[in-house]
């Protein structure tokens, strides 16, 4: 009789230990699962990082406020060249009108480009035709003399050999970290369209 009831006891011991062994189990499984995020959670919180590190803003101008803003840069950089430069837009073509000395001559040059964006959004002049005084020149003879004589900065970019002059759109603000991307450059309709990254920092 005394067996059969320490049997029992014994019986009753490992039930409610391995009770209590499921008990403790579960908790810490549920618990691990409320604690540990799902995937959803856990890319949420890397998105808005990102997103938090810039404001973008779509901003519209028309031509005139484009000219007026690459002739504004035209004249702060012709203080450290010496050469004066005029920038026009028509409904096809970029005029650059410049003034720079050629063996101690002052001379005259017209070059006429078609504009348009290139993959990183910076506006891209590619020479059509140069005027210099009454003459007409190869576009890559005044690009390059431009390029080795005078110092354009980092907002200018000449290629003599492509014909090609990169406006360095970034370089603008580089100063205040705000990045600016070309998305339209429609002279016919007089619709051009930038993106401009503001850092939040």
């Amino acid at each position: 009789m005394v067996q059969k009831e320490t049997h029992k006891k014994n019986y009753w011991k490992w039930a409610f230990a391995v009770l209590l062994a499921l008990n403790i189990a579960g908790g810490i499984f549920i618990t691990s699962k409320i604690m540990t995020p799902t995937v959803e959670q856990t890319e949420l919180p890397k998105q808005q990082i990102t997103q938090k590190k810039y404001s973008e803003i779509d901003v519209s101008a028309n031509k005139s406020q484009l000219v007026a803003a690459i002739n504004y840069y035209l004249r702060k950089n012709s203080q450290k060249t010496g050469v004066q430069y005029h920038f026009a837009l028509h409904k096809k073509a970029a005029i650059l009108i410049g003034t720079t000395k050629v063996l101690g001559e002052k001379v005259s040059f017209t070059l006429y480009t078609k504009p348009y964006l290139d993959k990183r959004g910076n506006i891209a002049l590619k020479a059509q035709s140069v005027a210099i005084g009454s003459l007409n020149a190869p576009p890559a003879f005044i690009l390059k003399y431009v390029k080795n004589n005078y110092d354009l900065g980092k907002w200018a970019t000449i290629d003599d050999k492509k014909e090609l002059i990169t406006l360095n759109m970034n370089s603008l603000t580089n100063k205040n970290k705000i990045k600016i991307k070309g998305e339209k450059l429609d002279l016919q309709h007089n619709d051009i369209r930038f993106k401009v990254q503001i850092p939040l920092e």
